[in-house]
């Protein structure tokens, strides 16, 4: 395993686990996920959505299964987040977290992306 690999796989399972970790917690606490979505009038459907996204998601990152598109549901579960909870705070404190976690998705995702359509490269 060189370098790259290395970095690419300790991203994968810290990235993995920190979702997975955030997944089972709403998982776990359930009754009490689906009430906090219901409370910011979110469908009854997404709280179940994002903690699969989540936990299921999570798992699969660690284990490198489907990571560009576990990726996309990340980004997309964070977006969400930032949007609706933390739009209204500052960096610090707010949403710093979900930033580094979006940029993290983003950078494993294109580090297994096997196209060379992703990068831009100029006429010299």
């Amino acid at each position: 395993m060189n370098k790259k690999q290395l970095a690419v796989l300790l991203l994968r399972i810290l990235l993995g686990l920190t979702m997975a970790l955030h997944g089972l917690q709403k998982v776990l606490g359930i009754a009490g996920t689906v009430t906090f979505f219901d409370s910011l009038g979110l469908p009854a459907f997404l709280p179940y959505f994002v903690a699969t996204i989540e936990l299921v998601g999570g798992i699969f990152m660690m284990i490198g299964l489907l990571v560009p598109l576990v990726s996309l549901g990340f980004v997309a579960v964070l977006v969400g987040a930032i949007l609706t909870l933390k739009i209204g705070s500052n960096f610090v404190g707010g949403y710093e977290l979900e930033l580094l976690l979006i940029i993290m998705s983003v950078s494993v995702a294109l580090l297994h992306t096997k196209t060379k359509r992703l990068f831009f490269k100029p006429n010299v």
